[in-house]
């Protein structure tokens, strides 16, 4: 017997509430197949088998909330039998552990999106290398696929012919989803066979009758579909499909965009009378705050929506099995009651995504972990020769302090209180984009002079202007720069990316008097912040570090 589960629907919520089963006890299913519709607070998801088998036992019913990491489902073997006989289900072989399935419809094979080696969730089209029709080869470049700082080239699986591609330049697609369908006719044609009842019922492309509004339609389980009718404002309740058995397709939503036939915005407009609170789709509420409205028998639609973007909260479930009136007329907005027109201002949250969402990520996980501290000082440079590369001019300072106090060169493991002394310097330059912020990495900057520093960086530049920019130039730094001053500002903290131990931040130069020996003279003055992560360096190192990257830094050449 083995236990499956609930997993984190990628949201971070302790639950989620089960809408629907698409399975039942003593079903076969294979992996990847569909078994339950899970509504966290802000979406219903599909989840998967993580195994091909039978199912011996579903916990919960629909309207339950579960606990992420409760069990959710139970698989057996032959015992199941005697209690609930096995359905009619042409037999398949046990699935090879890879990242492409087989369609039941034909000998088509579906090649989903890897983890491209960051751990992140999804990624982006870029470009699509191949076309479908095209014949390919093994390890071929079918697609480049931008990931939170990289493009990453997606080779193909196997040898064959490309049926389909799943998603355009610009759509986001998600690790696990289908990406390129190879061979077969997989995904129906109109002189294509239809499915038997027993090969429909395994192959999980349509998972049937799904509420959307106060309305049941037979819906795609492809998640670029669905990607797609979000980013069109297209209510799939109104597309008719015209795929295998009704399945909608990226043709039917574009259709319908184009048409204005199906308006997520017209559908959401349209006033609703006797809403069925059933529907998981009806009201924007959390698992727990529906859990509360069965307990208090409260109908959500008597609820005023007062939680953030017209979300249901406790509150507002309380207030209504109180009595409390929540259908009186909204408040008179300042324009009205001053006479004046109104004015309409629509504000659409932004998803953040790609590199911005790496860096939210990473800032998110520094802070969690490091201990920092940061040192400021300046650093006299007036003896600088006009033309001298102020960039070339910090990562060589870098270079010599980190010779000087190796401890600063370093990665420090926080979890084993292990560390690790690198023999060479890896600098990683912090570099602003509109898209966020990039962090490529001079490598081996001790062996480079300072044209040749330039010259690294010029090239790392010219990668992210044209999101050419691999994974490798962004791998094993070492310490990092940070040249805010370039910009605007003079001190700062800035943020240590983990395994790192150390960043130096430069800010604006400023002339001001200085009180010398020989008197007061007009200096040339450069900001320094060094932040450090104490757990793995003392105060005098870092101390020693920023003295000695201000000694070289005041040298003419």
């Amino acid at each position: 017997m083995k236990q499956f589960n609930l997993p984190d629907l990628g949201e971070g919520l302790p639950d989620a509430e089960i809408v629907r089963w698409l399975v039942k006890e003593g079903d076969v299913v294979a992996v990847d197949q569909p078994m339950v519709e899970m509504e966290t607070a802000k979406a219903v998801v599909e989840v998967p088998s993580p195994n091909a088998g039978r199912i011996a036992k579903l916990h919960g019913n629909a309207g339950d909330v579960i606990d992420v990491g409760a069990v959710l489902v139970t698989f057996g073997d032959g015992e199941v039998a005697e209690a609930a006989p096995a359905p009619k289900v042409a037999e398949k072989p046990a699935a090879a552990p890879s990242n492409s399935s087989q369609d039941q419809g034909g000998s088509s094979e579906i090649f989903k999106l890897p983890d491209l080696g960051e751990g992140l969730p999804d990624a982006e089209v870029v470009r699509w290398l191949v076309g479908e029709g095209d014949s390919i080869e093994i390890d071929q470049p079918m697609v480049e696929m931008e990931t939170a700082k990289a493009v990453v080239e997606v080779p193909s699986p196997v040898a064959g012919t490309v049926t389909k591609l799943y998603g355009q330049a610009g759509d986001v697609i998600e690790v696990g989803a289908p990406l390129v369908e190879f061979g077969g006719t997989a995904g129906g044609t109109d002189n294509s066979p239809a499915p038997t009842e027993e090969k429909a019922a395994d192959s999980g492309t349509v998972v049937g009758a799904v509420e959307v509004g106060n309305t049941v339609v037979a819906e795609s389980s492809s998640a670029v579909v669905k990607a797609l009718a979000r980013k069109l404002k297209v209510d799939l309740s109104q597309v008719k499909g015209t795929g295998a058995n009704g399945q909608i397709t990226q043709k039917d939503v574009k259709e319908a965009s184009t048409n204005g036939t199906a308006s997520a915005a017209k559908v959401e407009a349209a006033p609703v009378s006797g809403t069925d609170t059933s529907n998981p789709l009806a009201y924007k509420a959390s698992p727990a705050v529906r859990a509360l409205a069965r307990k208090l028998g409260v109908d959500l639609g008597a609820c005023a929506a007062s939680g953030r973007k017209g979300s249901i909260t406790r509150d507002d479930v309380e207030t209504a099995s109180k009595g409390g009136n929540v259908s009186s007329a909204p408040a008179m907005s300042a324009s009205q009651a001053s006479g004046l027109p109104p004015v309409n201002l629509e504000i659409k949250p932004e998803t953040v995504r790609g590199v911005r969402r790496a860096m939210s990520m990473g800032m998110a996980h520094s802070h969690a972990t490091v201990v920092p501290t940061t040192l400021v000082e300046d650093a006299d440079i007036s003896a600088w020769p006009k033309g001298t590369d102020s960039l070339a001019r910090y990562v060589r300072a870098l270079v010599t302090a980190a010779k000087q106090v190796p401890a600063m060169n370093a990665w420090f493991d926080g979890q084993n209180f292990e560390r690790i002394i690198h023999p060479n310097v890896n600098v990683g330059i912090a570099v602003d984009s509109g898209d966020g912020l990039y962090v490529p990495v001079v490598h081996n900057a001790d062996r480079m002079d300072m044209a040749g520093v330039r010259s690294v960086v010029q090239e790392l530049r010219k990668k992210i202007e044209t999101k050419s920019l691999k994974q490798e130039d962004q791998q094993n730094g070492t310490i990092t720069l940070s040249n805010y001053g370039s910009i605007a500002g003079r001190y700062g903290t800035p943020v240590i990316s983990p395994p790192q131990v150390a960043i130096m931040g430069t800010g604006r130069f400023r002339n001001e008097l200085k009180l010398t020996d020989k008197g007061i003279t007009n200096a040339k003055m450069l900001p320094l912040s060094l932040t450090f992560d104490h757990r793995a360096c003392t105060g005098g190192e870092a101390a020693r570090f920023l003295a000695a990257v201000i000694e070289d830094l005041q040298k003419a050449r």
